[in-house]
């Protein structure tokens, strides 16, 4: 139901949109081994990489957005990055 939760209220994320949550989805995939400027500003380099992150992964849809699911998996890689440092 927590998950549920999040899905229903958080924001996607796209090109164009700025702000605290896109910073900290720049800090995820710098963490991940991207390499982005860290300014709240969802750019189009931000959109490649997160392209590049979805295609990575065969569970979601590579169309640039960070959604829930984007985000959820993104997060996920992040902490095992940082788990195993």
């Amino acid at each position: 139901m927590k998950d549920l939760d999040a899905a229903t209220s958080f924001q996607a994320l796209s090109m164009g949109e700025t702000g605290t949550m896109v910073y900290i989805a720049q800090k995820i995939l710098n963490t991940i081994g991207y390499e982005l400027k860290e300014d709240g500003i969802f750019s189009m380099k931000m959109q490649k990489a997160v392209k590049q992150f979805q295609a990575s992964r065969k569970t979601l849809v590579v169309d640039g957005i960070v959604g829930y699911l984007t985000m959820k998996e993104m997060d996920e890689v992040s902490s095992s990055i940082s788990v195993k440092n």
